[in-house]
């Protein structure tokens, strides 16, 4: 997901983006990233987006991974676990918190690691059965897993298939709170599992936002695919006019536009767990006030040379960069 920033007279010069998790992995990997482009992410944890001489103009709205790989080690410690397996996955995400982990759990926490297996890219049976083997074969019984979902999907495939259970699992804040992960058929394996997540914030006024919205009656699914309609029909189970052939007939409703969202439970409306949802909203916040402060800028009393300040027709993401960090 992008969130573009144009300003100026050219509508594709970029002042600031937002930016997710999966963007920045190729950027570690080439070990660079658009200096002159501002960049906030509201998912990108990995600890190397922290070096400032490669990556001066990131910034995100989320702690970086060693806070959350020191979170773990102090978990273990509690608990007096000092015998544990590291599983990751094979991008800067997993690298980085493998590193970490290798170098502190022992100072920090007492402990050390069993064994270090990394989850291939794709779904890779063969890799995938031995990766579980040496879980199953290990005397360690606490497993870490720092690995984007989709990967830690594919293994508890295996470790299902194979029926491992009684181990304790530690996850990163990347797959402990994905819905797919809990469910019944998983729970006699992954019950139990202590894992990191997003702070929760609340965003003020966004209930009442969305409690607001309906639906445009003159653009439905034929014309227009507005969005909003499309949720409609999902949440109230009916179809604006003209709705498909047999729809009717076959007792289905017609929406009015009418229903009241309030009576119905939706997790799209549920504002109680925002989290990266609330990144998002830090993100956007971090830039608009960066700009809000620069057009507020008296004219030989700017921050830039001459005592001059940005102009919106001309403004510069450099400029943008040093009113988010003046001091930096």
């Amino acid at each position: 997901m992008q969130y573009f920033f144009k300003v100026g007279k050219y509508e594709e010069f970029n002042t600031g983006k937002l930016r997710d998790s999966a963007d920045y992995n190729h950027f570690c990997f080439r070990g660079y990233m658009n200096r002159f482009s501002l960049q906030v992410s509201y998912f990108a944890t990995c600890s190397c987006l922290s070096d400032r001489r490669k990556f001066p103009s990131f910034f995100r709205t989320i702690p970086n991974d060693a806070f959350q790989v020191n979170a773990m080690i102090q978990i273990l410690k509690h608990f007096g676990w000092t015998w544990a397996g590291l599983i990751i996955s094979d991008d800067d995400y997993g690298v980085h918190a493998a590193r970490s982990f290798h170098s502190d759990l022992g100072p920090a926490g007492g402990g050390c690691l069993a064994y270090t297996e990394t989850l291939p890219w794709g779904d890779d049976p063969a890799e995938l059965r031995r990766i579980v083997d040496v879980m199953r074969k290990s005397t360690a019984r606490v497993v870490i897993v720092f690995s984007n979902k989709s990967r830690m999907i594919n293994l508890m495939k295996e470790v299902v298939r194979q029926n491992v259970t009684g181990l304790q699992w530690m996850g990163s804040e990347a797959w402990t709170s994905v819905e797919v992960l809990q469910t019944t058929q998983l729970m006699p394996y992954l019950g139990g599992t202590l894992g990191i997540s997003i702070r929760r914030g609340e965003i003020p006024g966004l209930m009442d936002f969305l409690l607001q919205i309906h639906p445009d009656l003159h653009h439905n699914n034929t014309d227009g695919n507005s969005m909003v309609n499309q949720f409609w029909e999902h949440t109230f189970q009916c179809r604006f006019a003209p709705p498909p052939a047999g729809w009717v007939e076959a007792g289905g409703e017609l929406c009015t536009g009418q229903e009241v969202i309030e009576n119905v439970e939706n997790e799209l409306v549920d504002v109680s767990d925002l989290r990266p949802e609330y990144n998002v909203y830090k993100a956007v916040y971090a830039l608009a006030y960066a700009l809000d402060d620069m057009l507020q800028c008296e004219p030989g009393r700017g921050p830039f040379s001459n005592n001059t300040c940005a102009h919106l027709q001309g403004l510069e993401p450099w400029q943008v960069r040093y009113q988010i960090t003046p001091n930096s």
